[in-house]
């Protein structure tokens, strides 16, 4: 059992970006003996401008009964790309709402509110910046506002003959999202036996020399997720990667593995817009890389 993940939790939709999410969430509830949850946010269409919000029903919309077999059809199609098949059989929840409106991003992370411990699995499609702000980006959004760990994973990063993780890409910068990051990723290592890589990223240029500052500030980040992460019998490794663009760097070591890598890394905790305005190496990470990319706040 994992020590700090308690259910997996993946929304579907029946799209193909949503199946390789339930394959990859089926291998982790697998791999941290944590039961799995199937998740469809059923919207109501909007109202006609003459009917007020107040006065619709859900069980009295004329569409209901469509998007129910729509909900079924999304469960059933999660079920066929879970193999083998998960003991306990998973749950299927189905959210809805009777308001005017319905945002099904924000609905699955007061969802997830409600349950402790869990870890939330989406798919999503790789999106250019502007392509999610006039698209929109359920995907996106669950990752800024969700208090949990969320897996984002691509339609290519779960293939179907995938059973197991072998190795964890970590990286680290001394911060405190950095160490919540390295205890789900240790606790991960643990359950899959899989071997942890520590990623320091530096600026690109001349490389430190014994007794630099830099180096130590390395050694010292690198021992302090050492720590974070515990012992892994699959074993720990430490690089150093040196550029000026650190999520390209973090993206070309795991495109170098062939052996199903994963991406844990923590999150400072900024707002949509202040991403957009800062920049930030998770989000950046997660457009660009092929495996599923873990973030903790």
């Amino acid at each position: 059992m994992s020590e700090r993940i308690s259910l997996v939790i993946v929304p579907v939709d029946g799209s193909s970006t949503a199946a390789a999410a339930t394959r990859h969430a089926a291998m982790l509830a697998r791999l941290l003996q944590a039961p799995l949850q199937l998740l469809h946010v059923m919207p109501l269409n909007p109202p006609e401008l003459s009917d007020l919000p107040a006065n619709r029903r859900a069980d009295a919309d004329r569409d209901r009964s469509l998007r129910l077999k729509a909900a079924a059809s999304a469960f059933e199609s999660a079920r066929q790309v879970i193999e083998p098949p998960l003991d306990p059989t998973p749950e299927e929840v189905i959210l809805e709402d009777e308001n005017f409106v319905r945002h099904p991003a924000r609905t699955i992370v007061e969802h997830v509110r409600r349950h402790e411990g869990c870890l939330v699995v989406v798919g999503a499609r790789h999106l250019s910046d502007m392509g999610k702000f006039v698209e929109g980006s359920v995907s996106n959004e669950v990752v800024h506002r969700a208090p949990c760990p969320v897996t984002v994973v691509h339609d290519e990063a779960a293939p179907e003959d995938v059973q197991r993780i072998r190795r964890i890409l970590l990286p680290v910068d001394g911060s405190r999202h950095s160490d919540q990051a390295a205890a789900v990723a240790g606790d991960l290592a643990r359950s899959a036996d899989a071997m942890v890589e520590l990623l320091f990223c530096r600026p690109a240029g001349k490389p430190p020399r014994q007794g630099d500052e830099e180096m130590d500030e390395a050694e010292r980040i690198f021992s302090r997720a050492r720590h974070v992460v515990g012992m892994v019998p699959a074993g720990i490794v430490e690089l150093v990667l040196a550029g000026d663009r650190y999520a390209e760097a973090i993206v070309q070591q795991a495109n170098r593995h062939q052996d199903y890598p994963v991406i844990i890394m923590g999150r400072r905790g900024l707002g949509t817009w202040q991403e957009k305005l800062m920049g930030s190496v998770s989000h950046r990470v997660i457009d660009l890389a092929s495996c599923p990319v873990t973030v903790v706040v």
